[in-house]
């Protein structure tokens, strides 16, 4: 029996141009014997939608766009309840997950080469009644992918966004919070706070690579204190880029259980793009919760 499957695309990704890509990368799976649906987002039918709509007559799905798409697909297969193989081939302008799954970099590979993919069962993070897959986060410099221009991120790619990020850095804000984990209460005054399962966030690499573990229903947890000056800016800027996290402004740890609550209500972002506003916010690993095909040599 032929595998099918259904392939979507965002058509704003790839700095506009995945298009151009899509008819080789559906000749290369009809080569191989696949059946194939495309189907494309938009403002009245993102991943989520489209899932719902067809997951009842495929096998396997595979998203071509960035970190943002991802999260719809995957919020429509889990509250979808059915069991199925996903893949991605990362057309993103960060494409952070792609990171540290090592998918490749050539956007023919994965269509030419499904058949050697692995199964890899992988964590999802719930986040009251949404989904992420690798990362929740609020604060300063949060809200930049998805509040940057596309034409800033055709022009420039990523360097679009650390551009915006220096500019929000000089009226950072501050968020009186408690926080409960597996381990500790903190109460504390944070201007960023990330969960993650992911090597990377917003293009910049946060953790070495033997510090995450994508399936050890674990995440790691980054909080950033107000610094007093502008030399407390530049330390952890360079504690991110030594991946130490062993200063006085900075919490880090590992938890499968947050549970958060601020004095006011705070925007948030999942996987990259906005995820709403939420004063309470309850956080859980699900272990295991997904299959993602990934490489071999993975």
């Amino acid at each position: 029996m032929k595998k099918e499957i259904l392939i979507i695309v965002n058509p704003c990704a790839g700095k506009g141009k995945v298009n151009k890509y899509i008819p080789q990368i559906c000749d290369n799976f009809e080569k191989k014997g696949y059946e194939l649906e495309v189907k494309y987002t938009s403002d009245t039918e993102n991943g989520e939608t489209i899932i719902e709509n067809y997951i009842r007559y495929i096998d396997a799905v595979v998203v071509c766009g960035g970190d943002g798409t991802m999260n719809e697909v995957i919020n429509g297969i889990i509250k979808c309840h059915k069991k199925i193989d996903i893949t991605f081939i990362p057309f993103g302008t960060t494409n952070d997950y792609a990171r540290t799954v090592k998918m490749p970099k050539k956007k023919y590979s994965l269509s030419k080469k499904l058949s050697k993919y692995k199964n890899k069962k992988i964590d999802i993070g719930s986040f009251n009644d949404r989904y992420f897959y690798y990362v929740a986060a609020f604060g300063v410099c949060t809200d930049i992918a998805y509040t940057t221009k596309q034409n800033e991120k055709n022009k420039i790619g990523r360097f679009a966004y650390y551009r915006r990020a220096l500019k929000e850095f000089k009226n950072m804000k501050t968020y009186k919070t408690t926080i409960v984990t597996d381990d500790e209460i903190i109460k504390d005054e944070f201007i960023y706070g990330g969960i993650t399962n992911s090597i990377s966030i917003g293009g910049l690499k946060w953790f070495r690579r033997s510090d995450i573990n994508i399936n050890d229903g674990l995440f790691e947890v980054v909080l950033i204190k107000k610094p007093k000056n502008k030399f407390g800016i530049i330390k952890i800027f360079v504690s991110i880029l030594r991946k130490r996290y062993d200063q006085k402004n900075i919490y880090c740890m590992k938890t499968k259980h947050l549970q958060i609550d601020f004095e006011e209500d705070v925007n948030w972002t999942l996987d990259g793009e906005y995820g709403g506003i939420a004063s309470k916010v309850l956080i859980e690993n699900n272990r295991n919760r997904l299959d993602l095909l990934v490489p071999e040599k993975d």
